[in-house]
């Protein structure tokens, strides 16, 4: 066997080797590579805004424990009748009337019981609102967790097309040197490896935006980016055997969002029957000691309000709209997650059925493609142009074809998220 032709039967035999490794399984990272579960559970754990919404939290708990306390009571000490002229002369003791009295305000209507209400609806707002940052958290970091792990296998791929270029490159440069070839086949075919080279310094600069954009949405101080993302296997999830109704009706449910709105909507309640007992009067009832030309006496009073003209209806009406508000947010959001979980279930259900056709026989046909090429350029039965085409047709099919499975991953992700689950 001649010299190049052993070099071209090496040649065929690596990218053989390659293609069947390549078909096996998808690229993938170290066995230490970052999770999206790592990734979720590093945020919950030390993201600040989950710490600022916990204290929040705190200060509306230690403002219910207080709030249903009853009022204080004054006490008042007044003198009269001071005086510094006329005759006869001034004496304290004969001529200054005192008097020490205490009053006690007696709140009407169950003020204390509703203030109490009040502050408890608060304090559960404030507590949905750690689980609504919680998913804003779990959304952001999912789909930051996929943007990185599809550009992070665009450059596997895009590394393993060249170094099947490289062979190649070997390869026609030994050709030429023997004179078996042209020196504008050895050119053609460096210029498709510096292609190559260029897209593959070019996703990796994205690589690392998409990093930083990850930790970012982590939380993280700080920004070593020397670690790989793992992708999840593909095992198929449950969701894909629910219905649309099933769906919908878990979302409303379970998405925090509406949970937090629906405890809005009875805080604003609680306010106006808050509002209401406001506007009955509180009595006041009052007891003391007076003293006055020698005599000592006692004295009680009780002195009540009389609303004539502020019976608190401003803070009623406001009351009463912000009722109306919170329940107009509610409807709302109910209807933007309702589209928002058609939207994911849509999109799951189309990537699914195109990955099933893309299965069967689509990288196959694309790898066969091309070591036919391989065969019919080692026998001369057909150009290096022609190998190069069937070789970037084969790498654009791996490319769409990974590209669709972590697309379907994702949206798997998206639309757990979307009923209120976990992203797995």
């Amino acid at each position: 066997m001649s010299k190049p032709n052993k070099l071209l039967s090496c040649f065929l035999f690596a990218l053989l080797s390659a293609n069947s490794l390549a078909q096996s399984s998808p690229p993938s990272g170290q066995s230490t590579a970052l999770t999206l579960s790592n990734c979720v559970d590093r945020a919950l754990a030390n993201h600040p805004l989950l710490k600022a919404a916990q204290t929040r939290v705190l200060g509306a708990e230690e403002f219910s424990r207080f709030i249903g306390v009853r009022p204080n009571p004054t006490v008042t000490v007044q003198t009269e009748n001071w005086r510094a002229w006329q005759q006869p002369p001034f004496a304290f003791s004969r001529d200054i009337d005192l008097f020490v009295y205490g009053t006690q305000r007696l709140e009407t209507a169950g003020k204390a019981t509703r203030r109490r209400e009040l502050a408890e609806r608060q304090t559960g707002v404030a507590q949905t609102e750690i689980d609504v940052i919680r998913r804003q958290l779990r959304t952001e970091i999912t789909r930051s967790f996929w943007t990185a792990l599809h550009t992070q296998t665009l450059l596997e791929i895009l590394a393993e097309n060249r170094a099947d270029l490289d062979q190649l490159v070997a390869y026609t440069g030994a050709r030429v040197r023997e004179g078996f070839a042209a020196e504008s086949e050895l050119i053609r075919v460096r210029l498709e490896q510096q292609t190559l080279t260029g897209q593959e310094a070019a996703v990796s600069l994205s690589l690392e935006r998409a990093k930083l954009d990850l930790l970012k949405a982590m939380g993280e101080t700080s920004f070593e980016l020397n670690f790989k993302l793992a992708a999840p296997d593909s095992a198929a999830s449950p969701l894909m055997a629910s219905t649309l109704d099933q769906l919908r009706a878990e979302a409303l449910k379970n998405r925090p969002e509406l949970v937090r709105l629906r405890a809005k909507v009875e805080a604003e309640r609680a306010n106006l029957n808050l509002q209401n007992a406001n506007a009955r009067p509180d009595w006041e009832l009052s007891a003391g000691y007076k003293r006055t030309g020698g005599y000592n006496t006692y004295i009680t009073y009780v002195t009540v309000p009389l609303p004539f003209f502020n019976k608190n209806r401003a803070e009623i009406g406001r009351a009463a709209a912000q009722i109306n508000s919170a329940e107009h947010e509610l409807l709302a959001e109910e209807n933007y997650i309702r589209a928002e979980v058609e939207s994911a279930h849509r999109a799951t259900q189309k990537l699914s059925e195109r990955l099933t056709d893309m299965q069967r026989d689509f990288l196959k046909q694309a790898d066969q493609s091309r070591d036919i090429a391989l065969v019919a350029y080692r026998e001369g039965a057909a150009d290096l142009y022609k190998l190069l085409e069937t070789q970037r047709a084969r790498n654009e099919a791996r490319l769409l074809y990974y590209r669709t499975l972590q697309e379907l991953q994702a949206s798997i992700a998206e639309l757990a998220l979307t009923v209120g689950g976990e992203p797995k």
